[in-house]
């Protein structure tokens, strides 16, 4: 990358062929369509930018490596980030949703972080860019008021200060991330943190908005999405591979946290 200057998108620019646009206030979304085996530039973002890969995928690089994405993965590109798209799969489709300034001023957040763009697994809220995303399709006369209050859901997470967290708060996370899969308790988790079992239950929806057991829903629902996309997996196989005890409370579980149908989602 060094010895050029990478290409600057403005507001509502992306890779790749663009389907259709909206315009709810200070929110740009859009969904693209790819050309397989292309290539971009270098290029970086004016805005910050969620994209949500609805088909297909591609290899990105960037500073401190490549990764490989594929549909359902939820991104964030933060602006001025320089990155580069190759090798797009026959078929990418991706949803973007671009936050220009006016946005911040006027409900007075910041910019998420840079480290979002990095894989912090805490961090990006891929079902909520999945109910922005209905949103767009939708289209409807109350659209563009659920758009920001979704919008500032979306990025509420990074606007926390978790250096202001007690430590399990910052530990807690971890643990259900690495044992998602698997029967949780507050015993449990109290065990690996050394804390008593109320302490837990009684702080954790001030540090998540949430309850504990929401959180695990959430999370298992993050890992549903990416595999909903591959469609030689059948939903009752999600279902109990993400830990549901059957598909109708996978169904309402996926519809609650992403305000779709899993079958829905699929059809997108």
């Amino acid at each position: 990358m060094s010895g050029f200057i990478p290409v600057q998108l403005a507001a509502g620019t992306y890779v790749g062929t663009k389907v259709k646009e909206r315009i709810f206030g200070a929110v740009i979304t859009s969904e693209t369509s790819f050309v397989p085996n292309m290539a971009s530039a270098w290029h970086f973002h004016v805005n910050p930018h969620f994209s949500h890969i609805l088909e297909g995928g591609s290899k990105e690089v960037k500073k401190g490596g490549t990764d490989k994405q594929y549909a359902g993965t939820g991104l964030y590109y933060h602006p001025g980030v320089a990155h580069q798209n190759v090798d797009y799969l026959p078929g990418t489709r991706i949803f973007n949703m671009e936050l220009t300034d006016d946005f911040f001023k006027t409900f007075g957040l910041s910019y998420p972080p840079p480290s979002l763009m990095f894989g912090d697994k805490h961090q990006l809220n891929t079902s909520g860019l999945v109910r922005i995303m209905k949103e767009h399709y939708l289209n409807d006369t109350v659209s563009a008021i659920a758009m920001d209050q979704l919008c500032i859901d979306l990025i509420a997470p990074s606007q926390q200060d978790f250096h202001c967290f007690p430590e399990w708060a910052k530990k807690i996370r971890d643990i259900m991330y690495d044992n998602w899969d698997t029967p949780l308790s507050l015993p449990f988790l109290a065990a690996q943190l050394d804390l008593h079992p109320v302490t837990i239950s009684r702080y954790f929806a001030r540090y998540f908005r949430c309850s504990a057991g929401e959180y695990l829903r959430k999370i298992k629902v993050e890992r549903a999405i990416s595999l909903i996309k591959q469609e030689q997996t059948s939903l009752t196989d999600i279902a109990y591979e993400c830990g549901f005890t059957d598909q109708a409370h996978f169904t309402k579980t996926f519809r609650r946290i992403t305000g779709m149908l899993p079958n829905q989602y699929r059809k997108i």
